[in-house]
């Protein structure tokens, strides 16, 4: 760990990995902790879209939308291509006051606009007989209009971000929190204390950056300065079995509860339903959803997919997430801006950045560090390295025709169904050059390049990979936030947690009871998260540790070491 930096930013969500991207690729030394695992908080619990934000044009909120809509196209077309996909939106409209639908179809020629201006693609209108035409798994209505907005892995991006921030030079240590904290002499004194190594360390820092989101005014009080008056709004989802008849397009649905928009987006084999927003006072680490939130969602898709037969038992898994929100005075959560603020104290050169959204991180990153310069004396940007910032590939840093001839090289080397053509498809977009490093324990061993879960391209050679390159410290962190095994596999993949547990515990040193437990508390998340459902003791009952220890959790053959994603600096990893 670096004892000296021009920067400690704290925090390792969207808002923080994208601070220290920033502020590495300007050349300030940088030391980004996280007192628990990276994305571990609301980044890896949104709704995996990256978008302009339709509905607050509803509100009046029009520069948000503006800027949501120039960042959405940034990542889609140039930061991260590999990781955002185009997604077209259907948005039915039905019996409301004339005045509401006129507003949504104002709101709509702006954005659509916007959308043609800067992809080429049109927003327009869907009359009826075209909607019984492209939907007919939806109920009958009298005529909806189309948009298109994006979609992502949203803990995905957190570690792309992160290593494209570790590759410019930047130190990150997750599950590190601070101790002490004080500053004079024109600097912060921190002592940090890591978990994994059961240490301390003391930094120098000349500016810290407080990037800790719904934790913003707890670290705030820590530093020693006057807490910031936010909000904390609940959000919570739910993930149905996929229909096959479902087809590609995400629908705007309306809550039978209170009428605010929700999402219906396909996302790999699940659809997402989301999101509720409601007020929290709970604990931060502990957010799950509400019946009554489950209730709402299920019913309101129910109620638009009659035909499908969607009932309780097809909830795959439910989930919530705090997204911190600056106080506002309004009487409906549904009306929240989601605008960003970043406060700097000059005397004791700290700056904190709240509020925003996953689109616009970059943005929010940038001018985060152009306050961070400022306290530091720094000459202003130049414009070469301004647009490298806002136009730069996040890691694996592969252009499109890049990742198509990789991947048509790699299909060719492991075709004759050595390899299921998914897999590759999934490593090259992921991990770009690195898939050859993956395949090849799989050209030694043909069996850790088997699909671990029916219908995912997930492997064993893959979780090894990331257990020895990306900070991994619990299983969690392995199905929940490195890869979306948790979300995405019936009953969070744990039928295959075993063999998971079995060929990452010599990579992690984990012994037998370590195993146990590590498999234990993924069991325990899911059943956390499915209570609301009604189901999730039924999905995981009180013997599935028991499975667990049922089995043989013999130590197999460690991989050879591959790069971590942070190298040591001081000799003390």
């Amino acid at each position: 760990m670096p004892r000296e930096v021009d920067c400690l930013v704290l925090g390792g969500g969207i808002t923080g990995a994208g601070v220290a991207r920033d502020a590495a690729m300007r050349g300030l030394r940088v030391l980004l902790v996280d007192s628990h695992d990276f994305a571990s908080g609301t980044s890896h619990l949104t709704s995996k879209l990256i978008h302009g934000g339709l509905r607050y044009l509803e509100h009046g909120y029009i520069r948000p939308v503006i800027e949501g809509i120039i960042e959405r196209d940034r990542l889609l077309n140039h930061i991260a291509p590999n990781l955002v996909h185009a997604v077209k939106f259907v948005m039915p409209f039905e019996g409301w006051r004339f005045p509401k639908w006129l507003a949504t179809v104002c709101s709509l020629q702006i954005y659509g606009l916007a959308e043609w201006y800067r992809t080429g693609r049109w927003s327009g209108g869907i009359l009826a007989p075209g909607l019984r035409r492209d939907y007919p798994i939806m109920r009958a209505h009298p005529f909806s209009i189309s948009f298109w907005d994006a979609q992502t892995n949203d803990a995905r991006l957190v570690l792309a971000t992160l290593r494209t921030a570790a590759g410019a030079g930047a130190s990150l240590w997750n599950y590190t929190s601070i101790r002490r904290a004080g500053f004079e002499r024109g600097a912060w004194t921190v002592t940090l204390h890591s978990d994994t190594h059961d240490a301390n360390w003391t930094v120098r820092a000349r500016t810290v950056v407080n990037a800790t989101g719904p934790w913003s005014p707890m670290t705030a009080e820590l530093l020693g300065e006057q807490p910031m008056n936010l909000m904390w709004i609940k959000g919570s989802h739910i993930l149905l079995r996929r229909p096959e008849c479902f087809g590609e397009d995400a629908i705007v649905i309306r809550s039978i509860h209170n009428h605010r928009p929700l999402w219906v987006v396909p996302w790999e084999n699940r659809l997402l339903v989301g999101t509720t927003e409601s007020k929290y006072t709970g604990d931060l680490r502990d957010a799950r959803p509400a019946p009554e939130e489950v209730d709402d969602l299920l019913n309101s898709f129910v109620s638009y997919f009659p035909t499908l037969g969607i009932t309780r038992k097809d909830i795959r898994c439910a989930c919530a997430g705090v997204r911190p929100i600056i106080a506002q005075s309004l009487d409906s959560e549904n009306c929240l801006s989601r605008r960003h603020r970043i406060d700097v104290d000059r005397d004791r050169r700290l700056v904190t950045v709240t509020g925003g959204k996953l689109t616009t991180f970059r943005l929010m990153a940038e001018q985060t560090v152009d306050a961070v310069g400022k306290l530091l004396g720094e000459r202003s940007t130049g414009w070469e390295l301004r647009r490298r910032l806002r136009s730069d590939p996040l890691w694996p840093a592969l252009t499109p025709s890049q990742t198509d001839e990789l991947r048509l090289r790699l299909a060719d080397q492991f075709g004759n169904g050595r390899i299921d053509p998914a897999v590759i498809d999934h490593l090259v977009r992921h991990y770009g050059h690195d898939t050859e490093t993956i395949l090849a324990h799989v050209a030694r061993d043909p069996k850790l390049g088997k699909p671990i879960c029916e219908e995912l391209p997930y492997t064993l050679a893959e979780l090894a990979y990331l257990s020895r390159t990306e900070q991994v410290r619990s299983l969690l962190d392995l199905v929940k936030r490195r890869t979306s095994l948790y979300f995405l596999s019936d009953n969070c993949g744990f039928e295959s947690l075993a063999r998971i547990v079995d060929h990452v515990a010599p990579i992690m040193g984990w012994g037998p009871q370590r195993r146990t437990e590590e498999a234990a508390t993924v069991a325990d998340e899911f059943r956390a998260d499915m209570r609301a459902v009604g189901n999730g003791d039924q999905v995981l009952d009180d013997d599935a540790g028991a499975r667990i220890l049922s089995r043989t959790l013999g130590f197999g053959n460690p991989l050879p070491p591959l790069q971590e994603m942070v190298p040591a600096t001081d000799g003390t990893r």
